[in-house]
């Protein structure tokens, strides 16, 4: 972890973390907005922000990435010494690779089918990340047991929860092990918040803030100041980029409750693009024609990639990430390509359909944005029992008060220009071709309605988006 990060993730989790006033004593409640748990996402370049202070008691820490540090030469005396250490290194490495290569593989179909639910038949822009959708409902089966907890491991094809563990676990050193210098940066947190008179099993807080790296705090959910402290703690760890909508975050009357997840990504294009060579053109949006700028690059030399019904390129990010881009057939569309699912094989590198070659390439810049309540997405991925008050089981959190979810409220932002990419997701849950180009040199012009992902190079999606009008 660079130091400016570590400093400013001090200043948030140890520094200011003070110790909560002592709670009112009142009655416990039987009938509540029982999890609103908070999925953020956040990417997004050299954004200052001034993190502020969190008043929240600590049940339980987060435990750190744990990602073998690499051996600096220079550091050592002997060389056996770094040549044990390093070969220690590299078993590391080959294993945490394969780790990320079979979650994400088993991870799959909760990919696909969570970005197509949520992005099947849009007219208007939609951004979504599978990541956090994963983590969130990965914590969700900590805390929860029997059907609750079932329901959730089917919907993410694991077996049991220390699968589930493992996976998380995998994901999370991918996209946690990549900080290489103070401006490519991608952090990850998670939290649970809990209220002042709620009795909890220590051991599900233990195995959250392990297993999942999550902070757990208590207080006085109904005070003033819980809602702030969970604003911004939020804030603090998504760089404030989504201060327009954590200020509808808090805690409802009857809530006892509440899960927090973040990533922080901060990344610039490996080449940029030049601002000088951008061109107005027109974007043929579902609603209309209209003019958009386009980003350009002439007679680059890449890879094209093609499927079944699309067309793709990636463009590479410093902080080992990539977006690609996704371009629908011209007798296709963007649920075509979501449906058949192809596209999520080309993040892991698993084609044959490539050609190295010059491409001109044309990519409106944009500043997209959705929300909305997902939660009946998450029921059609047979997630129910969790969603009814007779029905949901959070007994591995604690017994002598009934859980249940209210709600699931999404709502992200990607921008794109010449330097990098900016974005951000928030979700609550309140508690070109289809054959190779003949030609050596191919445009390939995003002028119509395309798919994205950025994801990293093992495959671990991070957002995936439609802009259907930039």
């Amino acid at each position: 972890m660079n130091d400016r990060l570590a400093e400013a993730l001090e200043y948030i989790s140890d520094k200011h973390i003070a110790e909560a006033g002592s709670a009112k004593p009142r009655h416990m409640r039987t009938v509540f907005r029982a999890i609103a748990a908070v999925l953020a996402v956040v990417i997004l370049l050299n954004l200052p922000y001034i993190p502020g202070r969190v008043n929240a008691r600590t049940v339980s820490e987060a435990s750190g990435s744990r990602a073998m540090e690499r051996p600096d030469y220079d550091k050592y005396r002997d060389k056996d010494d770094f040549d044990t250490d390093w070969a220690a290194f590299m078993a590391y490495n080959e294993a945490q690779e394969a780790a990320t290569e079979q979650a994400n593989a088993d991870l799959a179909g909760f990919f696909g089918d969570s970005t197509l639910l949520y992005m099947e038949g849009a007219q208007d822009n939609r951004v979504w990340s599978p990541i956090n959708g994963f983590i969130a409902l990965a914590m969700l089966a900590e805390i929860t047991e029997g059907n609750s907890r079932q329901q959730i491991l089917t919907a993410l094809d694991a077996p049991d929860l220390e699968t589930l563990r493992s996976r998380v676990e995998a994901v999370w050193e991918d996209v946690y092990f990549r900080h290489e210098d103070d401006y490519e940066i991608c952090y990850l947190a998670n939290s649970l918040w809990l209220d002042e008179g709620l009795n909890y099993e220590q051991e599900a807080m233990d195995a959250l803030a392990y297993h999942h790296y999550a902070s757990i705090f208590q207080t006085d959910l109904q005070e003033d100041g819980a809602g702030k402290a969970l604003r911004t703690w939020l804030n603090n760890n998504t760089g404030g980029l989504l201060e327009d909508y954590t200020k509808n975050s808090g805690f409802s009357p009857d809530a006892v409750l509440t899960l927090a997840s973040t990533i922080y990504l901060q990344a610039t294009w490996s080449k940029e693009f030049d601002p000088l060579k951008n061109t107005q053109e027109i974007f043929h949006a579902p609603v209309g024609d209209r003019g958009v700028t386009f980003m350009n690059k002439k007679l680059a030399q890449m890879n094209y990639y093609w499927g079944d019904s699309f067309g793709a390129v990636s463009l590479g990010l410093k902080n080992r990430t990539q977006m690609w881009f996704f371009l629908p057939d011209a007798d296709k569309t963007v649920d075509d390509v979501l449906k058949d699912g192809q596209y999520l094989s080309y993040l892991t590198g698993n084609t044959e359909n490539y050609k190295y070659m010059k491409v001109n390439l044309k990519v409106p810049t944009f500043d997209i944005h959705s929300g909305c309540d997902v939660a009946g997405m998450f029921r059609d991925l047979g997630i129910t029992d969790v969603f009814s008050l007779g029905t949901a089981d959070f007994t591995a959190i604690t017994s002598d008060t009934p859980v249940v979810i209210t709600g699931v409220n999404q709502a992200a932002r990607v921008v794109v220009d010449e330097q990098g990419v900016k974005a951000a997701a928030y979700l609550e849950i309140p508690g070109a071709g289809s054959a190779m180009p003949p030609e050596e040199i191919i445009d390939f012009v995003l002028d119509r309605p395309f798919l994205f992902v950025i994801a990293t190079y093992e495959g671990t999606p991070l957002f995936t988006g439609v802009v259907n009008e930039p």
